[in-house]
């Protein structure tokens, strides 16, 4: 057996034993015995000339030639995955399932009404709306398990990508402040983001790129929150500052699942925060015909054919 005989199977199954720490929960995760897993490894093994890992009955180790191995299988693997993928999605047609990824807040406001037009004109073809993290998104887009993501422009994120993905903006949101109808800024009609010195402010998780902005505009201003309360979802957000346990900034398309009793918004005075939304394809990828034709309909998109929460403009794709 030469190294260019190992399918990808194999591969999946050595990459499984390293990720794993060891043959037995890779075996409980394949849902297969000890002894067939350690026979595959080593017909791995046998085929690259190398001992991938050191085991004993107490310890387990990549060996060097394990590392650059598994090194290569990751590559091989997220390419085969990826492309295999894109061929199913291009191959079910306008009668298959169109994959959308998007963030919470554009699953509840932006994308519903794009997504009622595009079933209203191709019945027979599936949506499945995946509402996730930003990080999640790009590692989505990364393998391609969707068709299209439409996402925050986040450049520590995108800039992890290949070149070969491009981010098409097609909206811009701009950030209001979030307080509790308590606090001593609620009866001013505009808040200076200068005002939040001092007070307790409720930050989204790291995983969020709202987190990253906020974090970005409190540090240019030189402003240190008394403390931090952090949540991951904007309903948790909204609900700490309705507690009175802070304030907040959050942008536009998160503000219509902010409008709860107990806070209200006052856009931020001066040149505004914006956060970019656009479309995220894999250019490399031949789109199916319902990709394509769902990327038309917000092409052709305007700012008449849409109602739009407060403090969001449509730009349109391309723009």
């Amino acid at each position: 057996m030469r190294i260019t005989d190992i399918t990808v199977e194999q591969m999946r199954a050595t990459v499984c034993v390293a990720d794993q720490g060891g043959f037995t929960l890779a075996a409980d995760r394949l849902g297969q015995s000890q002894s067939s897993l350690s026979r595959t490894v080593s017909q791995v093994e046998k085929a690259t000339g190398a001992r991938l890992f050191d085991r004993t009955t107490r310890s387990f180790a990549l060996t060097d030639a394990g590392t650059e191995f598994l090194r290569a299988a990751r590559v091989v693997l997220e390419t085969y995955d990826r492309e295999i993928n894109n061929l199913a999605s291009y191959l079910r047609g306008p009668s298959g399932e169109l994959r959308l990824a998007t963030l919470p807040s554009l699953a509840a406001t932006l994308l519903p009404p794009f997504i009622d037009r595009f079933r209203r004109t191709f019945p027979n073809v599936g949506v499945s709306l995946q509402d996730l993290m930003a990080a999640n998104i790009i590692e989505q887009c990364r393998y391609g398990t969707v068709d299209l993501a439409i996402t925050a422009e986040d450049p520590e994120l995108l800039d992890s990508l290949p070149d070969h993905f491009r981010f098409s903006p097609i909206a811009e949101e701009h950030f209001a402040c979030i307080l509790p109808v308590t606090h001593r800024l609620a009866d001013r009609d505009a808040i200076d983001w200068e005002d939040l010195a001092g007070d307790s402010f409720v930050s989204f998780t790291e995983a969020s790129s709202v987190r990253r902005i906020t974090d970005r505009e409190l540090g240019a201003r030189g402003i240190r929150p008394s403390q931090t309360v952090t949540a991951g979802t904007i309903s948790a957000v909204t609900g700490l500052c309705a507690a009175n346990l802070g304030i907040s900034a959050v942008p536009g398309f998160v503000i219509p699942m902010t409008r709860v009793a107990g806070v209200v918004l006052r856009p931020f005075r001066g040149e505004p925060v914006t956060r970019t939304i656009g479309v995220l394809q894999d250019t490399t990828r031949t789109l199916s015909p319902a990709a394509r034709e769902f990327l038309t309909l917000v092409a052709h998109s305007t700012s008449a054919d849409m109602t739009l929460p407060d403090f969001t403009t449509w730009t349109g794709l391309g723009a």
